[in-house]
């Protein structure tokens, strides 16, 4: 074989016709274009799965905390216990400069989102579309602004006034200039818009957007258009969330009795139930309150496998296979999970935010963990019953060294652990929205794999609540945290107390580790003053003004040659 081939190269070579360009010239018989592959709309659908899956992969973790960084890490909320703490982007706020692949990551994937929108709204137009439904096109284009909505929504909120793009690139580009943040969120709210008014109502496929999905998207982009120089458009954002609350938009309401897999289950509760698997969707888990989740769970449709999941479980929670004591032996257990510990709450959420919130059923211990006990001894692979006394030598707070004695089921008090920053490096209050206390048939083996929230309706109140503050009806306000915090079984709220700094609370109280929690405080511009007040210390002393937003990647900067792609101050 290898003589005959070069044969026919030493016979092409010696023939004129056979010249180097003829040689090496392919003619491909048939090729995929946007024009040719998007002609009708369960094509469109399969374009917009591309989005879904973009959106996904903002909050999917690889094994690391870059991906949770949104949630709120080195802000009030979270912080990185990892190491001495001091060594971490964001923990410190001097790491974070233009270079950070947190930023990096937003700016990128937002903008394929953007260039995907632009590139299937420009086909939608196309002539030789089989649209054969009235209205067909119309919703197909509200799905697809719906994202480009979302994806300038996430990019404003971040950076502030970014480059709009409003249709597809066909040649290279190197003159890209930012808009306002005011225009950017104006740009948002255009398409926010059309997808409130053309998207479905009813749920026909868990994780797809709906109407509801839209005007939550358009409360929020009215909220943040009207605090950051664009027209007072409160109002709006007021009808925006209405419609999402009393029903115009659909089946959509808070849950406030048990539901699903697990509502049998003694000494719950709905907060609880509200995270079990399987019970985020509407259509799936008889979930009315979910507007949009992000479909992750384990072997599902448009779920993930057991070596493509999400790492929320180990990431947020304590890490007992690293404390080789008391019991722990690195086993993932159906009510431990295998915790690393990349994100640790700070001590406002632990401990801050819940004062004066006896009752408070999403503090309850069902949701939040604040005793740990050693386990029972591992014998073939299976939990014994044998009986055994745990011997592990510690030093206690005050320097002096022991030995502590536990039997399985005995309760590993504070002082016996590692102690910082108030309590433990790798123990703390494990919060049970993270994961679960029974994996499904043992799997994943290293994690627990929910569907994550986006939006849901408590948000919803919460954002209605802002708007009604900032358009000085502040008894309506009260009245929507009320509603959320009565669902909770908390104490209501007081007329006095309602202030954006209550809401703030409320909304980290009620979406910890669901909302993008920078990106909310960052449309406040209370990133800094947040940190500096209930921050773990060390970000308290980093953090700096400009912090209120991320920097512009340093490689978007370098790359647009021909205009001036302006950095955010203090980068």
């Amino acid at each position: 074989m290898k003589n005959i081939s070069l044969i026919a190269v030493a016979a092409c070579l010696a023939f004129s016709s056979c010249n180097d360009d003829a040689f090496l010239r392919e003619t491909p018989e048939d090729f995929m274009t946007t024009d040719n592959s998007y002609l009708n709309v369960n094509q469109f659908k399969t374009g917009l799965n591309q989005m879904y899956s973009q959106v996904r992969a903002l909050y999917n973790s690889n094994d690391g905390y870059h991906d949770w960084t949104m949630m709120g890490i080195g802000t009030d909320v979270l912080m990185i216990p990892r190491g001495n703490g001091k060594d971490q982007p964001f923990n410190d706020w001097g790491l974070v400069n233009t270079f950070n692949g947190v930023a990096g990551t937003q700016w990128n994937t937002n903008y394929s989102i953007i260039k995907n929108c632009n590139e299937l709204l420009f086909q939608t137009e196309n002539p030789q579309v089989n649209w054969t439904v009235e209205g067909q096109k119309e919703e197909v284009q509200a799905e697809i602004r719906f994202f480009r909505a979302f994806a300038y929504r996430n990019l404003g909120h971040i950076f502030g006034g970014v480059p709009l793009l409003d249709k597809p690139i066909t040649e290279p580009t190197l003159n890209f200039v930012r808009s306002t943040r005011t225009e950017t969120y104006k740009f948002a709210l255009e398409d926010a818009k059309f997808a409130a008014t053309y998207l479905p109502k009813e749920v026909t496929q868990d994780g797809r957007v709906v109407r509801a999905t839209a005007d939550h998207l358009l409360a929020e982009l009215y909220i943040a258009y009207s605090d950051n120089g664009g027209e007072k458009s409160y109002d709006k954002a007021i009808e925006a969330a209405t419609r999402v609350i009393d029903g115009t938009d659909g089946d959509f309401r808070l849950m406030t009795e048990r539901f699903g897999s697990r509502a049998s289950e003694e000494g719950k509760d709905v907060y609880w139930d509200l995270f079990r698997m399987g019970n985020q969707n509407y259509i799936e888990g008889g979930n009315k309150e979910c507007l949009w989740a992000i479909q992750f769970e384990y072997n599902t449709p448009g779920g993930t496998n057991a070596f493509g999941r999400p790492l929320i479980e180990r990431s947020f929670w304590p890490t007992f296979w690293q404390q080789k004591k008391f019991g722990y032996d690195g086993v993932a257990r159906d009510w431990t999970g295998r915790g690393v510990a990349w994100v640790r709450p700070t001590n406002f959420s632990i401990y801050t935010m819940w004062k004066d919130s006896e009752g408070d059923i999403r503090n309850s211990e069902a949701n939040v963990a604040r005793k740990f006990y050693a386990p029972k001894p591992i014998v073939d692979g299976e939990e014994s019953d044998m009986d055994i006394t745990y011997e592990t030598p510690i030093t206690l707070p005050d320097g002096t060294n022991t030995i502590i004695k536990l039997k399985p089921g005995d309760e590993i008090k504070k002082e016996y652990l590692t102690t910082r920053i108030d309590t433990m490096e790798y123990y703390f209050p494990r919060f049970f929205k993270f994961g679960t206390d029974k994996h499904l048939d043992a799997l994943p083996d290293n994690g627990y794999v929910p569907d994550l929230y986006v939006f849901r309706v408590a948000d919803t109140y919460l954002l209605r609540a802002e708007a009604y503050l900032k358009a000085e009806n502040k008894s309506a306000a009260q009245a929507d945290i009320n509603t959320v915090r009565n669902r909770a079984k908390a104490n209501p709220v007081a007329l006095d107390d309602v202030t954006i700094d209550y809401i703030l609370d409320e909304r980290a109280r009620e979406l910890f580790g669901e909302e993008y929690r920078y990106m909310t405080l960052s449309r406040m511009g209370k990133v800094y003053e947040r940190t500096k007040k209930y921050g773990w210390e060390y970000s308290a002393e980093t953090i700096k003004e400009h912090n209120n937003l991320m920097p512009i990647p340093q490689s978007a900067i370098d790359a647009n040659l021909e205009a001036e792609l302006k950095q955010n101050p203090g980068y």
